[in-house]
């Protein structure tokens, strides 16, 4: 039986994945990896998702169960087993948050680069996380599960943060999807620009002690998909939706409990994008100036001139109707 994947999914992973960085600052015991095992892998199942993800006996393991879905994700879907899985790792070199979707046919709606930025909204750093299931999935088994593994290892998530992770990878998995196959347009494209916005956020912070204001969020915003050649491509609605979200991350606990080290995990994931995409980022803005030259400005202002002399027409006639009465 299979089941349809959805941005929850490994939201979760990169979101618990704070505990990472919670546990080495607390000395916590993260010595070990991690692995996530959905309760109802048996058999050859289990042996395939081990081996996708690179688990050996040097692993500690937790099991997450449907009971632990309902009590960690209230609003997950009606699941009657768990398959999804992941591994979660402390870097002891390096820095950032690394994703890596090991089998990517069955984690079919949200991307790599939309998990590194869940992350960061959660308040993650310093952590290696790989998603992996032998089905089609969901993925809330694996977001409960690494829920249960930081709680049990005494670390204590942010739970607006959590949730604010999660709406984010809806939102910009919404916009990636409304926007598929559109000239110019990537998910990676719309992910540099949201690690880029998020960096931008953290440096406004370290230099005020006030809380960023929405106007500060929407400039920025602004500023980066214009930057970035998306301003063009996306509708308003959809820059709105992407606001929304930054208004959640500039009031994180994540950003504004630490906000240098979250400029600095933003930075190392725009970086890792810029790296392994830049074609496609370039590709948006290369659209953005094709949009912008002097013909189709001159278009839009012969459309806008049209629509004026309508209006001005319809006046003119009720006008000169009442000088008649």
């Amino acid at each position: 039986m299979k089941k349809a994947i959805t941005s929850l999914a490994v939201a979760t992973l990169l979101l618990s994945a704070s505990g990472v960085v919670k546990a080495a600052e607390n000395k916590e015991d993260w010595d070990e990896p991690v692995f996530i095992k959905g309760a109802d892998l048996e058999g050859q199942d289990l042996q395939q998702t081990e081996n996708d993800l690179g688990v050996d006996d040097n692993y500690e393991t937790y099991n997450v169960n449907v009971n632990d879905v309902s009590n960690y994700i209230p609003n997950s879907s009606n699941l009657s087993y768990i398959y999804s899985s992941a591994t979660i790792e402390h870097k002891k070199w390096g820095k950032g948050v690394d994703v890596k979707i090991d089998t990517p046919d069955n984690i079919t709606k949200v991307t790599s680069e939309q998990y590194q930025n869940a992350a960061i909204t959660a308040g993650i750093k310093n952590a290696e996380i790989h998603i992996a299931s032998v089905d089609q999935v969901t993925g809330e088994g694996a977001l409960a599960g690494i829920y249960k593994a930081y709680e049990e290892k005494g670390n204590n998530l942010n739970a607006e943060d959590i949730q604010n992770s999660n709406q984010e990878m809806n939102d910009l998995g919404r916009i990636s999807e409304e926007n598929k196959g559109k000239d110019g347009y990537s998910d990676e494209a719309l992910n540099a620009s949201i690690a880029d916005i998020k960096e931008q956020l953290a440096d406004i912070k370290q230099n005020q002690d006030k809380q960023i204001t929405q106007q500060q969020v929407e400039d920025t915003v602004n500023k980066v998909l214009d930057e970035r050649g998306l301003s063009e491509i996306l509708s308003e609605n959809q820059i709105q939706m992407i606001n929304n979200n930054m208004v959640n991350v500039a009031n994180s606990n994540a950003l504004t409990s630490d906000p240098k080290a979250f400029k600095q995990n933003a930075k190392d994931v725009l970086k890792n994008i810029e790296k392994n995409s830049d074609d496609l980022l370039n590709k948006a803005k290369d659209k953005a100036k094709d949009l912008n030259t002097e013909e189709n400005r001159n278009l839009l202002q012969r459309i806008w001139d049209g629509i004026v002399e309508i209006i001005q027409s319809i006046i003119q006639f009720f006008s000169n109707l009442l000088n008649k009465l």
